[in-house]
């Protein structure tokens, strides 16, 4: 009796670590490593990786702005005016309206160099601004 209990023992445990994944490394189980892809041209070979990566853009107007602001070298939001390139500091963003197909308008006051207060409006569809244009000057159009 006690040589079949130790039979049983003595295959339990060369088994086990095989059943578990551990087999004769004594580490846990790892996964495959996915190598770079490798192409063969003349004897010569190329290693070539690839990555994703995904933009986020940025949702309504102000995150626009930010983006905008956060990218330009001196901080300024660039729109041009009469072939006259102006840098705006936002200042006051007005409500929202709706258009209608899932588009809807905002209006930002900004202030420029020149002292000007210059309105810019702003057109979203689905929360990304599609297109922008200076609605007012000083409170008068352009």
């Amino acid at each position: 009796m006690n040589t079949r209990i130790l039979i049983v023992a003595a295959a339990t445990s060369l088994i086990a670590p095989f059943a578990f994944g551990q087999g004769m490394y004594g580490g846990a189980y790892s996964q495959p490593q996915s190598q770079p892809q490798q192409t063969t041209t003349g004897g010569q070979q190329k290693m070539t990786t690839s990555t994703t990566t995904k933009k986020v853009m940025p949702v309504g107007v102000k995150g626009y702005l930010d983006e905008q602001i956060a990218n330009s070298k001196d901080k300024k939001f660039h729109v041009s005016l009469n072939g006259k390139d102006l840098a705006l500091s936002p200042a006051t963003f007005h409500s929202e309206t709706k258009l209608g197909g899932g588009k809807t308008s905002m209006a930002v006051d900004m202030k420029g160099g020149d002292g000007k207060v210059y309105e810019i409006d702003f057109v979203t569809s689905n929360g990304q601004v599609t297109g922008a244009k200076v609605g007012k000057v000083n409170g008068k159009a352009p």
